[in-house]
């Protein structure tokens, strides 16, 4: 009877320390999912993080609800630049609806030699801000551009019909 009622115990001990045990290893593995999860946060791009409302009310251009932001920039010093990704009929929608022109390298006036197209200009002072931190912009016939300027900003939007890949960028005053 007495080795019945100590095996009885030990079988209630090991049923306790490997209930403590099972315990622990879903708490860690609960952390562990918890910290994993936190940390891909931390570069989500939003568009309130991104300042999106601050494009579409600059510019006057709407964008599609089914546009990715990839990624985006705030200088403070008076430049904001965004990074988003088009499927390709929102793309097409995109530049059709807000008359965008076609990438040209024609160089319009001979002083501008130097420094290329206007369009390469503008791709440039976008480029500027952005090399390094993401792809260079495509520079082809399926790029389109559209600046727009207010009185207190200057807005450069380029997209690539065929990537849709599109970049933006807004100088502002400090």
């Amino acid at each position: 009877m007495n080795i019945k009622k100590h095996t009885i115990e030990l079988d209630k001990q090991n049923e306790n320390e490997l209930s403590t045990y099972t315990k622990m290893l879903w708490n860690f593995i609960f952390v562990f999912i918890f910290a994993t999860s936190l940390i891909s946060c931390i570069n989500v791009k939003t568009k309130s993080s991104c300042e999106f409302d601050f494009f579409e009310n600059s510019s006057g251009i709407k964008f599609p609800n089914t546009v990715e932001i990839l990624d985006c920039e705030d200088d403070l010093e008076g430049l904001i630049w965004i990074r988003l990704k088009f499927d390709q009929k929102s793309a097409s929608e995109f530049i059709a609806a807000n008359e965008m022109h076609q990438y040209s390298d024609k160089i319009e006036n001979e002083l501008y030699k130097l420094y290329g197209s206007e369009d390469d200009q503008l791709i440039e002072s976008v480029s500027t801000y952005i090399n390094g931190k993401v792809e260079p912009i495509t520079k082809n016939g399926n790029t389109y551009l559209k600046t727009v300027q207010t009185e207190h900003q200057f807005v450069i939007y380029i997209i690539n019909k065929d990537s849709g890949y599109f970049w933006g960028q807004i100088g502002y005053p400090d």
